[in-house]
């Protein structure tokens, strides 16, 4: 990934997205005026920080991209597989729909969505001109909701696998992703035995690896243009929130992306 600065904020951006056709962002927590734990450019509205100061993050991030803030779509986070595509943006008034990805083709809509450790699937399909990003926690992860994100884009705007560009964004490791048995239970019963490659053994718990089950549900539909960024939010704080690290008392870092308008 390649980090930019500008206005005050620092984010990144995946090497393999084309920046004449996609404005995209993976924002650092660096930059904002929330305070205390949210410190400092905290996107998330449910953990706890002043509206106001969200509302205040939300705009420098808006006005950094150079795209207006009522441009875009968002959705609630639920850790589920739904994938959602618009073509409008997400009024102010309307309430958040329940789901953990969405996608567009209109050059019209920014496309956001917040994380603090669970992993961010950003799509691009350079043929189709469609983007998107995908939230994978360890429950759509479970769901396979990569897989459940491809083949809805491939219903919808005919995309192709081998023409998706898919950058893994910055989340948490498996050196610091711990889990229960209960937990790889859920896996084993799902996925059968390929399940164990993503697990190692820790004392009487396990260490999860997202990023490389991440791309083995993708490679296994197909996807063959992944770039990963191998950032953990985990074991960097001052850039990244961690809901695992900061047990809880965090807040969220934003990625949006919307094709070029012309």
């Amino acid at each position: 990934m390649i980090r930019r600065e500008r206005d005050g904020l620092r984010y990144y951006q995946f090497e393999s997205f084309d920046v004449q056709a996609v404005d995209h962002a993976v924002f650092t927590r660096l930059g904002g005026v929330s305070v205390g734990f949210h410190q400092s450019l905290n996107l998330g509205g449910t953990c706890g920080d002043d509206p106001a100061a969200v509302r205040t993050n939300h705009e420098r991030v808006f006005e950094a991209l150079g795209r207006a803030f009522e441009s875009r779509f968002d959705v609630w986070q639920v850790h589920g597989k739904t994938i959602v595509i618009s073509e409008t943006p997400r009024p102010v008034e309307q309430k958040h729909q329940p789901a953990d990805g969405i996608f567009t083709a209109n050059p019209e809509i920014v496309l956001m969505m917040r994380f603090a450790d669970c992993v961010p699937l950003v799509f691009h399909d350079p043929v189709r001109k469609v983007v998107g990003i995908v939230h994978a926690g360890w429950q759509g992860t479970l769901l396979q909701i990569g897989k459940e994100a491809v083949e809805k884009i491939g219903e919808h705007y005919g995309s192709q696998p081998g023409d998706l560009i898919v950058g893994v964004g910055p989340s948490i490791c498996s050196q610091c992703y711990q889990v229960g048995e209960e937990v790889r239970k859920q896996f084993l019963k799902s996925w059968g035995g390929i399940a164990d490659t993503f697990f190692k053994p820790d004392g009487d718990r396990y260490l999860l690896d997202l990023w490389a089950a991440n791309q083995w549900i993708l490679r296994g539909v197909g996807v063959v243009h992944i770039e990963q960024s191998n950032m953990c939010t985990a074991e960097n704080l001052d850039e990244w929130y961690s809901y695992r690290k900061e047990k809880g008392a965090t807040g969220r870092f934003g990625i949006v992306i919307a094709l070029k308008r012309d």
